[in-house]
């Protein structure tokens, strides 16, 4: 017998949540010095090379590690019902201004955090969260993942109208898909 996957089960959008947890475990792995020292060319399949100011490798690695830190942070203060902590706590990850490679790290990141936020029916903050992180985003591609969780929250609530706009708005960003 299959085994039950719980976030598939838990909610419409559960393919995408499953791509998100994929995302968040590469944050995780990618974060770890000796992740780093057997994969050295990690950081060209991140995605597009950054411009000059790239972070050393051992300052990407430190960014990584405390990006990984401030997202389990974030968890954490959900589970506790710290509901007051997530935004400042969130906004640390944004502030880290990874390079441009990981911004689908980040985005993906957020979306796992509004879905925590919506199994605790906090459906303003997770709108919240997914406001900071989509004005934050340059990537179409990202834009839209950011989006279609956003209309999962409002469908969560009940708001049909607004999360068909918001599917349409991911559709239409997919098809510019990465066009700045």
């Amino acid at each position: 017998m299959k085994p039950r996957n719980p976030l598939k089960s838990k909610s419409p959008m559960g393919g995408k949540i499953l791509r998100c947890c994929g995302i968040a475990l590469i944050l995780v792995a990618t974060s770890s010095g000796a992740f780093f020292s057997s994969t050295p060319n990690l950081f060209a399949l991140a995605g597009p090379q950054a411009g000059p100011l790239e972070p050393s490798p051992d300052e990407l690695r430190q960014m990584l590690s405390i990006a990984e830190a401030q997202h389990e942070i974030v968890k954490l203060r959900i589970s506790q019902g710290r509901f007051d902590l997530v935004l400042p706590e969130i906004k640390k990850i944004f502030d880290l201004k990874l390079p441009d490679k990981y911004e689908g790290n980040v985005a993906q990141s957020a979306c796992l955090l509004a879905n925590d936020l919506v199994e605790s029916k906090q459906f303003p903050l997770a709108h919240e969260v997914l406001d900071q992180a989509l004005r934050r985003m340059k990537l179409n591609e990202n834009k839209a993942s950011i989006l279609k969780i956003q209309a999962y929250v409002f469908k969560s609530e009940g708001n049909l109208d607004k999360a068909l706009q918001c599917l349409e708005r991911a559709i239409e960003l997919e098809k510019q898909r990465n066009r700045l």
